[in-house]
């Protein structure tokens, strides 16, 4: 029963390779806004539709048999309401518009979150969406709502992004109609931060952080508890004596020397453990609002400070190397 079921499922995929290849040739590649003409929805009877169409036969054969003006009657009605609810189950998607708005770029293994708006001219009830076939949203259109489409993620760079597929099955639930969506979208996806980089020793993070702390010595700021690696110098032991718990001294950034993240400096072996390391870095170094640059073979990016300059340094990590994720940005890169 094993190989006769792998038999199975192997032909099942190879046949959804070969329609999704006939469907993009077909179609091609898709604008960003994109209306949904009647000649590319496709639309077939469920399992509800066929058995719905099973009893009409039996109906049909039993009120032949029997010569039954009633039975013909209801035979044809109810045929006839087959007939209005594949009209409008067609209608349902015939004409709508979707358009991508954005995406935000995330660390491997999150979630990408994709922004799509869904515009129509008239009501439009029960249309899903989902990446491929598998529905994520369920919604009702009634002039432009927002959807959004959750994309997992496993490996840093520029992710393609499936086709998109929207159905319905409005009104009856007896026939679903459904067209596919190939728009060129690609998101833009961090290396996954190092978890254990904050049990570095203090040496390795300065090492890593080019020997700097990153902090003013000009005007006392605030105190804060003690984390790995800072300089004992820094120490409020007469509060520390008053409270029972180690806190350290910060100071105002002032005439601040910049910390460079370097890749020759981490003391890590592996591209990915190296960049997931200067990812940490990074994002440690902005959360502490401190200058910084980094430093990649055949890559300066100079010091500064705030979030634009962190998705900089991110981006240029998530880039790194000739990754096979990595094509260029395409016209629906991530927002910034």
């Amino acid at each position: 029963m094993k190989p006769l079921s792998n038999a199975i499922g192997s032909f099942r995929r190879r046949m959804a390779e070969r329609g999704r290849r006939w469907f993009l040739k077909r179609q091609g590649v898709d604008e960003l806004d994109v209306t949904l003409h009647r000649r590319r929805i496709y639309i077939l009877p469920t399992r509800a539709g066929v058995m719905y169409a099973v009893v009409l036969f039996i109906l049909l054969l039993g009120s032949l048999n029997y010569a039954n003006n009633i039975g013909f009657v209801l035979t044809f009605l109810l045929a006839a309401v087959g007939i209005v609810a594949m009209h409008h189950c067609h209608r349902n998607l015939a004409g709508l518009n979707i358009a991508f708005l954005n995406s935000d770029p995330v660390f491997a293994t999150q979630h990408a979150r994709l922004d799509f708006t869904l515009n129509s001219s008239h009501e439009r009830w029960q249309v899903q969406a989902g990446w491929d076939t598998a529905t994520q949203v369920s919604a009702d259109a009634n002039g432009r709502i927002r959807i959004q489409l959750e994309l997992p993620t496993t490996t840093r760079g520029w992710v393609p992004c499936p086709r998109i597929g929207l159905s319905t099955t409005y009104p009856l639930g007896l026939f679903r109609a459904w067209a596919w969506v190939y728009m060129d979208l690609h998101t833009l996806v961090y290396p996954e931060p190092l978890d254990y980089v904050a049990e570095l020793s203090a040496t390795d993070y300065d090492a890593a952080s080019g020997g700097i702390s990153g902090q003013g010595d000009d005007e006392f700021s605030e105190l804060r508890e003690y984390r790995r690696g800072d300089s004992i110098k820094r120490i409020a032991w007469k509060s520390v004596a008053s409270s029972g718990t180690l806190l350290v001294k910060e100071y105002r950034d002032g005439g601040q020397t910049p910390r460079w993240i370097d890749w020759d400096r981490i003391g890590l072996s592996g591209t990915e453990d190296k960049l997931s390391a200067m990812c940490r870095l990074a994002l440690k170094a902005d959360q502490e609002q401190t200058m910084f640059g980094l430093r990649l073979p055949g890559v300066i990016v100079p010091p500064a400070r705030g979030k634009q300059h962190l998705h900089q340094c991110l981006k240029e990590l998530a880039l790194f190397g000739n990754h096979p994720g990595n094509h260029g940005q395409s016209s629906a890169a991530a927002a910034s």
